[in-house]
C-alpha cells in the first residue's frame, strides 16, 4: 500500500472530534433512558447524570491509554487482538453482539414517542417497522447524506435547549434537596443503578478513539476531547433530569418517556415540534446509525477465520448482510418477546462493560507486550502506577456490571450465562482453524 495517501488526507482537528463526540454523546440516551432513571432514583436524577458522567469518562481511560501508545482502527477488537491473542478478542466481540440488545431500546424507544402522538398504532408494531426499515436502509446500502444527518442533530439540540428553557422557571427546586431520602428514595443499589444506565446515556465519545489513524495528534486530541464533551454535555443532561424529574410529581413521571413534562411545559405546537424534531429523529437517526457500523467488528473476526469467511462479504452496498441480520435479530428478539425497556437497559449496560473490562485487561498488558509504544506515550507511567490505576477502574467496571446484571430476570439472567458458556466453548474449538490459517497466511507472504 502506498503511504501517499496517508501523508495527504486531510486528517480531523480538534473541532472536527468535538463535534463528532458531541454527536455521538447526545442521541437515543437522553430519550430513552432518562424516565427509566427517574423511577429507580427519583429526585436524585441531576446527581445520577453527573455520576454517570464521570463515570463515563473515568470506564474510557483504558481507551485513552492505548489510544496514545498503538493508535488504531477498530480500537477493542484491534487492541485485544494484539495484546492478548486472538481467543481473546473473538471473545470480547461475541460480548459486543450480545451488548446489542440495546438496538431494542432505540426502536421501542421511538415506538413510545411516536405512539404518544398516534395512540391507536401498536408500539410493538411500530418498533419492529423501524427496525425493519433501518435494516433494509442498510442492506441496499443507502446512507443519510451528512447534510441531513446535521439537520436532524441540530432539530434535536433545539428540541432539548427549548426543553430546558419552557422547563426551568416551572421546576419545584425543593426537588434538589441533597439528602438521601432524597436523591435515594429507592436505596442506594437503585441509585447505583441509575448512575450505570446513565453512564451509556453520557458515553459515546470514546467512538472517536475509533478513528484514531485520521486524527491530528491523536495522543492529545482524543483524551482532550473525550473528557472536555462528556462533560459539557453532562451539565445539559443534568438540566434536562431537574426538568423531567422536577416539573410533575416523580409518581407521574417514573418510567416514562419525556412526552408528559413536555405536554405540561410547552404550548401544542412546541410539544408536536418536541417530539417529531428532538426524540423521534434522535432515536431513528441513532437506530440507522448504529446499523451502519455496528457489524465491524464481526466482520473482522469473520476475516479472521472466526466464523465463516463466507459471513464477511459484502453485498454491492458494502454491507455484509448476513451479519447485519445478526444485529436485527438481537434488536428484534426483546421487542417480540415484549422485554421492557428497564430489562433491556440492565442488559445491555452491564454486559457491555464486561466486554469493555476485556480492554482494560489489554491496557494491563501493553507495558510488557509494546513497551516501546507505551514509553512513546503521553499517559506513559511507572507499570505499578498503570495497574494501580487500572485496578481502581477495573473494580468500577465490574461493580457497574454487577449492578445491571444483578436486576436480570432469571430467564434472562440464564439466556446471558448461556451465551456466554457457548461462547466459551466455541472460542476454544475454532481457534485450531485461526491458528492454522494464520500460520497458512505467513507462509506465503
Amino acid at each position: 500500500m502506498s503511504s501517499k495517501p496517508e501523508t495527504t488526507r486531510k486528517k480531523l482537528n480538534f473541532m472536527d472530534c468535538m463535534g463528532m463526540a458531541t454527536g455521538q454523546i447526545i442521541g437515543s440516551g437522553i430519550m430513552v433512558l432518562t424516565g427509566i432513571v427517574i423511577g429507580l432514583t427519583g429526585h436524585g436524577t441531576p446527581y445520577a447524570f453527573i455520576l454517570g458522567a464521570l463515570l463515563a469518562i473515568v470506564t474510557v481511560v483504558p481507551y485513552i491509554i492505548l489510544t496514545s501508545s498503538i493508535p488504531a482502527s477498530g480500537a477493542g477488537y484491534t487492541y485485544i487482538k494484539r495484546l492478548m491473542g486472538d481467543k481473546a478478542s473473538f471473545m470480547y466481540i461475541g460480548m459486543f453482539v450480545l451488548s446489542q440488545v440495546l438496538i431494542a431500546t432505540f426502536a421501542k424507544g421511538f415506538a413510545s414517542y411516536f405512539v404518544a402522538i398516534f395512540p391507536g398504532f401498536s408500539e410493538t408494531l411500530v418498533a419492529m417497522v423501524a427496525l425493519v426499515l433501518c435494516t433494509c436502509i442498510n442492506i441496499i446500502g443507502l446512507k443519510s447524506t451528512a447534510l441531513v444527518q446535521n439537520c436532524m442533530v441540530a432539530f434535536l439540540l433545539i428540541s432539548l435547549f427549548l426543553f430546558v428553557c419552557f422547563g426551568l422557571p416551572q421546576v419545584d427546586w425543593s426537588t434538589l434537596r441533597f439528602a438521601a431520602d432524597n436523591i435515594m428514595p429507592n436505596g442506594p443499589m437503585n441509585f447505583f443503578t441509575g448512575i450505570a444506565l446513565l453512564s451509556f446515556a453520557c458515553g459515546g465519545a470514546k467512538f472517536i478513539a475509533e478513528n484514531a489513524d485520521d486524527i491530528e495528534a491523536p495522543a492529545t486530541t482524543i483524551p482532550k476531547v473525550i473528557v472536555l464533551s462528556t462533560s459539557i454535555v453532562a451539565v445539559f443532561y443534568a438540566f434536562i433530569g431537574i426538568v423531567a424529574a422536577g416539573v410533575l410529581p416523580v409518581e407521574q413521571v417514573a418510567f416514562q418517556n419525556l412526552t408528559l413534562v413536555a405536554q405540561t411545559i410547552f404550548p401544542t405546537w412546541l410539544y408536536l415540534f418536541f417530539v417529531f424534531g428532538g426524540a423521534m429523529f434522535a432515536l431513528l437517526t441513532t437506530l440507522n446509525g448504529t446499523l451502519s457500523w455496528v457489524h465491524r467488528g464481526l466482520q473482522a473476526a469473520a476475516r479472521d477465520g472466526w466464523l465463516p469467511e463466507k459471513l464477511a462479504e459484502e453485498n454491492k452496498g458494502g454491507t455484509p448482510v448476513i451479519l447485519l441480520m445478526v444485529f436485527f435479530v438481537m434488536g428484534a428478539l426483546p421487542i417480540i418477546t415484549g422485554m421492557d425497556l428497564t430489562l433491556i437497559s440492565n442488559m445491555g449496560v452491564g454486559t457491555d462493560m464486561l466486554a469493555e473490562f476485556m480492554v482494560l485487561l489489554a491496557c494491563w498488558k501493553l507495558p510488557d507486550v509494546l513497551p516501546k509504544e507505551f514509553e512513546k506515550s503521553v499517559f506513559y507511567m511507572k507499570k505499578s502506577t498503570l495497574h494501580a490505576v487500572l485496578v481502581v477502574i477495573g473494580a468500577l467496571m465490574l461493580f457497574t456490571s454487577y449492578v445491571n446484571l444483578s436486576d436480570l430476570t432469571v430467564p434472562a439472567a440464564i439466556a446471558c450465562a448461556i451465551f456466554i458458556a457457548v461462547l466459551f466453548v466455541y472460542t476454544q474449538y475454532r481457534n485450531k482453524y485461526v491458528q492454522e490459517k494464520k500460520a497458512k497466511a505467513g507462509s506465503t507472504k
